[in-house]
């Protein structure tokens, strides 16, 4: 029997194995997106779910929390589970639906990657619970937020992006700026201790996450990424892309009203 018999397939392994990764990081983000949505119908602030998972990959949701001071780690409580019944409301929220969709996704790997599993910041729960970052519901606006931190005249961020088994990896070239010029970012691979970039190391993971899941969702890469070349490159591969939202200028002296 020839070797061709033997397999089912002749795709080598390794491109199946990505080939699945890159289908439930989509589908898994897809439904996290989703189940932020149903989430702020009835909180508008929620960015936190509390949950607990057990070996048995049951989940249980415990309190919806928003954040009240950006950056420092204080939260707000919006709902707190009160005890266990079979079918639980919590305004237009399906609390059981709810549940029901977080047990589909957090018993898997695919969201790991993404940072958006935390930790409990409370010391007394932080063996046993952890917390669910719900995803921005504007991501580009989220990335352009973070980048204009840091270079206030940015205009679009130009990347890379790697599939295989391991999932999404984002390379950095360079931020356009408003006036044409540009700012090169070194290539963590190529210059690991180059403390010349735009921003901090922290930052540029957080935006790779976000950018990763631009990449992973088809509706938002099509919608916000555009491929395009640059000849001076020393890496090979696809470049792509993001224009940032504009963004009126601020006006020295202005008043509001």
């Amino acid at each position: 029997m020839s070797e061709q018999q033997l397999r089912p397939t002749q795709t080598p392994l390794n491109e199946l194995a990505a080939t699945y990764v890159r289908a439930g990081e989509t589908l898994f983000l897809a439904i996290l997106d989703d189940i932020a949505a149903r989430v702020r119908l009835a909180h508008p602030e929620a960015e936190y779910l509390e949950v607990s998972l057990y070996p048995t990959d049951e989940v249980e949701l415990h309190g919806i929390w928003s954040t009240t001071t950006p950056g420092q780690g204080s939260h707000r409580l919006l709902w707190a589970r009160a005890g266990a019944t079979e079918d639980w409301r919590d305004g237009p929220l399906d609390l059981g639906e709810l549940v029901q969709d977080l047990g589909r996704i957090l018993p898997h790997s695919f969201l790991h990657r993404w940072g958006v599993i935390q930790p409990d910041p409370r010391i007394e729960y932080r063996n046993r619970r952890r917390w669910l970052a719900l995803p921005s519901a504007d991501r580009t606006a989220a990335i352009a937020e973070t980048v204009r931190r840091h270079v206030p005249d940015a205009e679009s961020l130009i990347c890379r992006f790697e599939t295989d088994h391991g999932g999404i990896a984002v390379g950095f070239e360079q931020v356009t700026l408003t006036s044409g010029a540009t700012i090169s970012i070194p290539c963590p691979h190529c210059s690991p201790d180059s403390e010349d970039g735009p921003w901090p190391h922290e930052i540029t993971y957080q935006l790779a996450q976000l950018l990763g899941q631009l990449y992973a969702l088809p509706h938002l890469r099509a919608r916000h990424l555009t491929p395009c070349v640059d000849l001076e490159s020393e890496h090979e591969g696809q470049l792509w892309q993001l224009v940032f939202p504009y963004r009126e200028p601020t006006l020295v002296g202005a008043t509001h009203h």
